[in-house]
């Protein structure tokens, strides 16, 4: 058995850890069971292990921590004090988003964490796209363009995937495999996609993220009005002639 001090500090070193992105500090035992929505396997297959966790957890998540503001509202024990439930308002800055988050954590005699389940409030992260999935024929250029021209926070990055968040919508790419060189570039024209378009809150933003890309060399139509739908967006294409617009809400 702990104290409620025992446990309200293992369940703050924890929180602590995650605003300093030092995975190192949290005390996780060697065989910690890891729960949660955004975990591989989600909430019903636990990650086991130490190490497992910092592979297929933390290291996708350690971007998405910057600039991330925890703030801790309640503890609530269970009556052998081994275990402690946290509530949090997790705002998450690359998304925008505050999440409501419940976490439970499972104490051994060790005063580590044996056992963790996250639970939060998916509301605020709803839309209507969660990601869109394109092809890229060489990813060294692909990471360039999306994360040194356009500032793109990268959160995945493996030999085969990678993946940008951009407002609440991933951004996926795969290996393209070109038939030939007719099909070794994005065109709009051919069935299928025609272009992504990616909402912009306030005209303000539109212009600043215009002479963002404009000062990056990236070729662009500037800010133009839709007289379709009397809406101002700007357009643009990546290396792969994948072509976007950033358009006002």
């Amino acid at each position: 058995m702990h104290s409620k001090e025992q446990l309200k500090q293992v369940a703050e070193t924890y929180f602590q850890a995650l605003r300093d992105k030092d995975f190192n500090a949290i005390p996780f035992s060697d065989d910690i069971l890891f729960r949660a929505p955004l975990a591989p396997g989600g909430s019903g297959n636990p990650v086991n292990g130490k190490k497992e966790l910092f592979e297929k957890w933390w290291k996708p998540l350690e971007p998405a921590l910057d600039g991330a503001e925890i703030k801790i509202i309640d503890h609530y024990y269970n009556e052998s004090l081994t275990e402690i439930a946290t509530k949090v308002e997790f705002y998450i800055a690359v998304m925008g988003a505050t999440l409501r988050a419940v976490d439970r954590f499972v104490i051994n005699k060790e005063g580590k964490i044996a056992e963790q389940e996250n639970h939060f409030d998916a509301s605020p992260m709803k839309g209507y796209i969660h990601h869109i999935c394109l092809r890229s024929i060489d990813f060294d250029v692909t990471k360039k363009f999306y994360g040194n021209s356009l500032g793109w926070k990268l959160v995945m990055d493996k030999p085969d995937l990678i993946i940008y968040l951009t407002g609440s919508v991933f951004v996926a790419f795969k290996k393209a495999e070109p038939r030939d060189k007719k099909h070794s570039t994005f065109s709009p024209f051919g069935v299928g996609l025609d272009h992504i378009a990616i909402t912009c809150e306030t005209e303000e933003e539109l212009h600043q993220f215009t002479k963002k890309i404009t000062d990056a060399g990236v070729e662009n139509t500037g800010v133009k009005l839709d007289t379709t739908l009397n809406k101002l967006y700007v357009a643009f294409k990546d290396p792969d002639l994948i072509a976007w617009e950033f358009y006002m809400k």
